[in-house]
């Protein structure tokens, strides 16, 4: 807030006033009144106002480097009954590495918030936790309850190698989030989640083994995938993600510098019957 304050300095003019004597010829001297000095007014400074930090919003997590979107870069997204992939031929990121355009998908809404923002220069995930996102079905509003939309976006690999083994990182998470199944109390509408994955190549293709572990309210459940890709630029499902079930929707990604990505979309139905769904991308070199 600016505040401008006018000073309004007042001018006292003294003035002169002067007697004449009589009763004789001779001149007498004139007496002079004289006001007393005017002292001079001194400005007052303004009050001093206390400023209050504007918020930066509830955003978590960070990037290492802003995403390059190449010309072959590909995205990910689900949400509550809506899973979705395409070329990232449109991609707005703000200065926390949050994505807010992914293609025709939009974030809106004041506020809107990212959690678990992740990646680098090959990569950038996270999950939109506040704020409406429209695409060709209409829009959604999230409120900051289970009803999140995690996405990836990625380039895609240019070819496979014809052969090699790679050692995988820990990978990078966002919080599964709850969708449906048996009941849950609001404070397990989110888990925890960790993961391995192993990469190979050969003649036949990339082979790809996950395993992805969540919890939440005291109950676990595990995605496990072991499949191989033909091609850079395939995707492949398994087990019951298209439906309520446990299974994992597998892309491969270029890593730069002779790394690669493995990126998944995940669904785990956890022991109490609880359905949960999220996104992982691991490195591998």
């Amino acid at each position: 807030m600016q505040l401008n304050h006018a000073f309004v300095l007042t001018l006292i003019a003294g003035s002169l006033v002067a007697c004449g004597g009589g009763g004789s010829s001779s001149p007498t001297d004139p007496v002079v009144a004289v006001n007393p000095p005017v002292t001079p007014v001194a400005p007052v400074a303004p009050p001093v106002v206390p400023v209050t930090p504007t918020a930066t919003g509830e955003n978590t997590g960070t990037v290492s480097a802003r995403f390059v979107n190449g010309d072959n870069s590909r995205f990910v997204f689900t949400s509550i009954g809506l899973q979705s992939n395409g070329k990232a031929s449109t991609l707005v990121q703000d200065a926390s590495g949050a994505l807010s355009t992914i293609g025709s998908i939009v974030l809106t809404g004041n506020p809107s918030v990212t959690r678990e923002i992740g990646g680098d220069a090959t990569f950038v995930q996270g999950r939109w936790f506040k704020g409406s996102f429209s695409n060709s079905s209409g829009a959604t509003t999230l409120s900051g309850n289970n009803a999140s939309a995690h996405y990836v976006a990625y380039n895609v690999l240019a070819a496979l190698p014809a052969t090699g083994t790679f050692t995988c990182d820990a990978g990078t998470f966002t919080a599964p989030s709850y969708t449906g199944g048996s009941s849950v109390s609001s404070t397990a509408y989110f888990g925890t989640v960790s993961g391995t994955a192993s990469m190979s190549f050969d003649a036949s293709g990339a082979k790809i083994a996950l395993t992805i572990d969540a919890s939440a309210g005291g109950s676990t459940g595990k995605v496990t995938a072991s499949t191989t890709m033909a091609s850079a630029a395939s995707s492949s499902i398994t087990g019951g993600y298209l439906s309520n079930g446990t299974g994992a929707q597998l892309m491969l990604g270029d890593g730069g510098a002779g790394r690669y990505l493995l990126i998944a979309a995940y669904k785990a139905q956890l022991a109490n019957g609880a359905n949960y769904q999220g996104v992982a991308t691991f490195r591998c070199s």
